[in-house]
């Protein structure tokens, strides 16, 4: 497969970088293996070479585990999904903090997949919801579920969508670090926004803890899928640099962090998580319950997610 080599840094524009680790395709037939550089001038971590976006798509197989979602878990899919019904709420609160939002309100999240956040969202507001992916895979299936919550969907990229702004707020959960051109994303989205309007970004954390038990078989890295590794630094000065400004930031954030951990373990382990993992489900929660207390120890020590707050 031909790879496209990234010669500029996506934050500074530097071409210089120095070599960091080399990872493996991960959720992906072993074999492959890709490599992450560190930008000499702003100290980025970023995916070079990189597969061009003609043929990423063979990196989101129908048995990719995010878009199987709850049903990969066989007859534990109830309790699945009410994972995510709790990181949905928990996104929930994070919006109704940053940005005052009533009926008439717009809420754009970038990256929606299934846009469940963005029918909550809608459901406790009263918000105009609008979600972009780069895949319908998340709503193609379920399209009277999402219009009854009066949500507008779109399939693309930020770069050739029309988007009806101008937003409220603007909602990044775990988009960002799969951008190809995430200054350019980001400039954009600032120039959608009211004045005054926030942006909420949410990505793994490369300065956590779990990045590094797990070094190069590390979750947040998501081989090739990810084109970037954020540390909080490296985070505020992509924003800064777009132009927004950052007003908050936490090593905590909506994702639950032994979710990152656990796909580390699979990883390291060489297991494939493109079958049933019905039977891997009680082991699943025994070790979230034996790590609850360290679980509570994330608002001081990060153990592997994110979160900034910007502001035009």
């Amino acid at each position: 497969m031909r790879l496209v080599r990234l010669f500029a840094c996506p934050l500074c524009a530097s071409p210089d970088a120095e070599p960091l680790l080399d990872a493996p395709a991960q959720m992906h037939p072993k074999g492959e293996r890709f490599s992450f550089v560190r930008c000499r001038g702003c100290e980025l971590i970023y995916l070079s070479p990189r597969v061009p976006l003609d043929q990423l798509a063979r990196y989101y197989p129908p048995s990719y585990l995010p878009h199987r979602g709850a049903a990969a878990w066989g007859r534990w899919a109830a309790l699945a999904e009410e994972g995510q019904r709790r990181t949905d709420r928990s996104r929930v609160r994070w919006a109704r903090s940053v940005a005052r939002l009533a009926p008439g309100s717009s809420v754009l999240d970038v990256g929606c997949g299934r846009p469940t956040f963005l029918e909550s969202l809608a459901r406790a507001t009263g918000i105009r919801g609008v979600g972009i992916d780069v895949s319908d895979a998340g709503w193609a299936g379920d399209a009277e579920r999402w219009a009854r919550a009066g949500l507008a969907l779109r399939r693309g990229l930020v770069q050739e969508v029309p988007l009806e702004g101008p937003f409220n707020l603007v909602c990044m959960w775990h988009a960002l670090e799969h951008d190809y051109e995430p200054l350019d994303t980001l400039r954009r989205l600032k120039a959608l926004t009211r004045p005054g309007g926030a942006i909420l970004v949410e990505v793994p954390d490369y300065d956590s803890l779990t990045r590094r038990l797990h070094g190069a078989s590390w979750a947040g890295l998501h081989t090739p899928r990810h084109t970037a590794a954020y540390s909080p630094r490296t985070l505020r000065a992509m924003l800064e640099r777009a132009g927004w400004t950052v007003e908050r930031q936490t090593e905590h954030g909506t994702l639950d962090p032994y979710v990152l951990w656990w796909l580390g373990r699979q990883e390291l382990r060489g297991r494939a998580l493109d079958g049933d993992l019905e039977r891997a489900f009680p082991g699943f929660m025994l070790g979230k319950v034996l790590t609850l207390p360290l679980a509570a120890a994330q608002r001081w020590v990060s153990l592997g997610v994110q979160v900034a707050v910007g502001r035009t």
